[in-house]
């Protein structure tokens, strides 16, 4: 039964993500615990083929971190590329970030790091790895993969800055709650590689041989929107083939946090 408003506020933030996340450890037990001890792991040689590879920089110009938080999430990222690098998804197989990253807790290696709460930035169990989530996303969706489970931020917190991708296209995760979900529907298997190189994590989803079948992703109906409560970004990613077949993948609502530059339309 949730708590009362006025009861919950009272309750520091880190204790009260760790009453929420207690059942689901009680639960899974020991299992929840070995991520990086599930799955099946093959190094790059027997997939020569790379179907779909990004980069993010682990520090970024408008990052508004102190630099000890800023360190917490570049370890956090790192742990969580650990847990992924040379994951073999086979056939039908599905991925799930809880079952193969495992909990971010400190008995896993993971370190309280910056993460999102109402908008605001808090200190939680992992805070950060959902950089790792974001690029994992990104490597699913050109990949072909059939998308389960996802979710992002419900805010937009800063204004576009050089961005080379659509808004909203990135993942979100929280155990136990938001996981990130997905099978693979091809007839062989495809390889995670996820690693800090340089001050880059950097990601590429791999195969045995080259199917000759690729895909990206475009933006449809992004507007950005006034309500009572605020303004809203929005917009619609369609996964696009390269025979021109488009199909939805995401539909994106984010509150915006920001002031809009000149020249925005507002829809109402």
């Amino acid at each position: 039964m949730p708590l009362p408003p006025s009861i919950r506020e009272r309750i520091p933030f880190g204790l009260r993500i760790a009453l929420r996340r207690a059942p689901a450890l009680v639960r899974d037990g020991v299992r929840s615990l070995s991520g990086d001890g599930q799955g099946q792991r093959s190094g790059p040689e027997a997939f020569p083929f790379v179907q779909t590879e990004r980069r993010s920089p682990m520090r970024r110009q408008g990052t508004r971190y102190e630099d000890s938080l800023q360190q917490a999430k570049e370890h956090n990222v790192s742990r969580s590329a650990e847990r992924l690098e040379g994951l073999v998804i086979g056939p039908g197989q599905v991925f799930s970030w809880h079952q193969f990253v495992g909990p971010p807790l400190r008995a896993n290696g993971f370190v309280p790091g910056p993460e999102l709460h109402d908008g605001e930035l808090a200190l939680g169990g992992g805070g950060g790895a959902c950089q790792v989530a974001n690029l994992v996303f990104y490597l699913a969706a050109t990949g072909g993969m059939e998308i389960l489970e996802r979710h992002r931020h419900g805010w937009d917190l800063f204004p576009d800055d050089a961005r080379t991708l659509p808004f909203g296209f990135g993942a979100t995760v929280f155990y136990p709650h938001r996981d990130l979900r997905f099978r693979n529907p091809h007839p062989h298997p495809v390889r995670l590689s996820l690693q800090v190189v340089d001050g880059w994590l950097v990601g590429a989803l791999s195969q045995p041989q080259d199917t000759g079948v690729r895909w990206s992703v475009e933006e449809d109906e992004h507007r950005f929107v006034r309500r009572p409560d605020g303004v809203w970004r929005e917009n619609t990613l369609l996964r696009v083939r390269q025979d021109g077949t488009r199909e939805v993948l995401v539909r994106n609502q984010a509150r915006v946090t920001y002031a809009l530059p000149d020249g925005v339309a507002l829809e109402r």
